[in-house]
């Protein structure tokens, strides 16, 4: 009996640990090379946002003079990133191979898609 509660408690404990397959293509360095709204070009300059994302879960993003740093894992098809001191998002991975990676954003409702490529 009490073999089977600790048995319990470790699946409850395995249950709410979130899914992440850290995909290792995402590891490295992406510049922005596009970014499109609504499916129309933007007047953004994506080659200003850069990203990295390490392996050990951390990652690093600058766009223009704006600069956040926090935790980043992947579920499948999609990315989630945890900006030290705020709440996790969610963008989906469009494409992901290893010299382009596209994101889709919902953005103000809006979507947003943002091209980068590997440096």
């Amino acid at each position: 009996m009490k073999n089977t509660l600790i048995l319990l408690g470790f699946l409850a404990l395995a249950a709410c640990q979130k899914a992440n397959d850290k995909n290792p293509v995402l590891i490295g360095q992406w510049q922005g090379t596009e970014w499109s709204i609504m499916d129309k070009p933007s007047d953004i300059d994506a080659s200003l946002v850069q990203f990295e994302f390490k392996e050990d879960g951390t990652y690093a993003a600058s766009f223009s003079n704006q600069n956040q740093s926090g935790v980043w894992r992947t579920d499948k098809d999609k990315l989630y990133t945890t900006e030290n001191g705020k709440k996790e998002i969610m963008v989906k991975l469009l494409t992901l191979n290893g010299n382009a990676v596209e994101f889709e954003m919902n953005r103000g409702g809006q979507k947003e898609i943002l091209k980068l490529a590997k440096k």
